[in-house]
């Protein structure tokens, strides 16, 4: 496995921001950018844990931390107004006067340092379709004029659906999004031919500009309507109904980007890639992929569902340990430890990280029952995770006061290392009683022991039916059995 080094090859999923990995790419690279990236979706997430029993509120990590204002996001403000070189500065500085220590602040700067690396590897005759919610779309409009020029811009597309979602009975229901579409330059892929749509009647009207020569007005309109004609800039296309992923779109409305805006064989990146509605289509239109996405759940969904049910292979991952050694480089070279946290955490389905890693008290991440244990009320789960080396019984003991503090019902400490003392570990909270099973209450998953056992959960390991941290639906009966 090429795990530190980034090959930018085709036809790969890598694991990590994106910003890192398409610095690793070549100029004039990519035919084709298109990218959903987070929206303002936090509380939907945070609404599944209600009724865990935790006196927190726990957030999973699904790019809420993109919407955080903290330190972080201050010092990313402040790099991309000193970045002489990207033309999205000045836009930035200016939304500092206008939205201070905002959530709009901290995305649309997160947005801005993203969108110039896809300018340098985007090709000359390449263009990007930027896919945004109506809540942040006029400012990402500005960031887009700024770097890829106002002259570029082909075209702003409405997504507009059905469905229910009208919960304000004074305001219009909110029912469509927006894609912009830019070129890089003067030249670009348009396909119409591929995208053609039947004109509405079935012909065309005559007018003045049908072609006389060697046609009759008739045979004109016959052929006209044969071709079809070009999509207008709204796009009727039904949601997806069960989404397996939060932000999942439907295919339909991908493969008409990928038609119209690439060939066979061209590139097409996905830098946010989610469950894979890009990656899926442009496999399914004959075109090379790169998707990358910060989640490590959301890659093997990729893999594992999206990629599967369409008849097509799993790609090459890169970046996510595959053995021990591979996971002990990842703890060491991931200086503040938070891809680390969030790859182990994604090793346990039902479980999910927490993105505030910093006052986090205590949890890296969560998960929740899916149903109410028999002798509690208590359904919360609170996830520590550790990349030191040895023992690690202060950690336990530590994590086992942070589950009664916060009224968990349970803890799972992640080690990299085997813990072969554990059982001496003393343990002062109620086991968990489900039905006539019981459950510890403090359990450990070791890495090193998924590893050598083949890539199988510690049998320390037990956890009853857990709720999914994205959809709030209950998963499989046990963890162990199949989907």
């Amino acid at each position: 496995m090429k795990y530190a080094h980034i090959t930018a090859e085709p036809n790969r999923l890598y694991y990590g921001d994106c910003l890192d990995v398409m610095s690793k790419f070549p100029e004039n690279y990519i035919d084709l950018i298109c990218l959903d990236p987070p929206f303002n979706s936090s509380e939907k997430y945070s609404s599944i844990f209600k009724g865990s029993g935790m006196n927190i509120e726990p957030q999973v990590k699904a790019f809420d931390d993109t919407w955080t204002w903290n330190d972080t996001a201050a010092e990313r403000v402040e790099n991309v107004k000193s970045a002489s070189f990207n033309p999205a500065r000045k836009v930035i500085a200016a939304f500092e006067t206008f939205i201070p220590h905002s959530k709009m602040l901290a995305y649309t700067s997160y947005m801005a340092e993203r969108l110039f690396q896809m300018w340098h590897i985007l090709k000359d005759t390449g263009s990007i379709y930027l896919h945004c919610d109506p809540y942040a779309s006029h400012y990402l409009k500005l960031i887009m004029d700024a770097i890829f020029g106002q002259k570029n811009f082909r075209n702003e597309i409405v997504w507009c659906y059905t469905g229910p979602g009208g919960r304000n009975p004074r305001q219009f229901n909110r029912q469509h999004q927006t894609l912009f579409w830019y070129s890089k330059g003067t030249e670009w892929t348009f396909n119409k031919e591929e995208i053609s749509i039947p004109y509405k009647g079935g012909a065309p009207h005559g007018g003045s500009g049908w072609n006389r020569e060697g046609e009759t007005l008739e045979e004109w309109r016959k052929r006209k309507a044969k071709e079809g004609k070009n999509p207008e800039t709204w796009w009727q296309i039904p949601k997806v109904n069960k989404p397996k992923y939060p932000t999942e779109k439907p295919i339909p409305l991908y493969d008409r980007i990928i038609k119209a805006s690439s060939n066979p064989d061209d590139i097409v990146l996905d830098p946010f890639c989610g469950c894979g509605t890009t990656i899926v289509a442009a496999k399914q239109n004959g075109r090379r992929v790169i998707g990358i996405d910060i989640l490590p759940f959301a890659l093997d969904v990729v893999n594992n569902e999206s990629l599967k049910l369409a008849g097509l292979s799993p790609l090459p991952v890169e970046g996510i340990p595959v053995d021990i050694e591979t996971a002990e480089q990842l703890a060491e070279t991931d200086k503040r430890g938070v891809k680390f946290q969030d790859w182990a955490i994604s090793l346990v389905d039902g479980l999910a990280s927490n993105p505030q890693k910093v006052g986090d008290e205590g949890a890296d991440g969560f998960g929740m029952f899916a149903y109410k244990p028999t002798n509690m009320d208590k359904k919360g789960i609170i996830v520590q995770v550790t990349a030191a080396s040895g023992s690690q019984n202060a950690k336990f003991d530590k994590l086992q006061n942070d589950v009664r503090k916060h009224n968990a019902a349970m803890g799972i400490l992640i080690t990299k290392d085997e813990q072969t003392a554990r059982h001496r570990w003393h343990v002062n909270l109620p086991r968990i009683q489900m039905g006539d099973t019981f459950y510890e209450p403090m359990q450990c998953f070791s890495i090193a022991e998924y590893y050598r056992n083949g890539k199988k959960y510690s049998p320390p390991l037990n956890l009853p039916p857990l709720t999914n941290p994205w959809t709030g639906k209950p998963m499989q009966n046990t963890l162990f059995d199949a989907a």
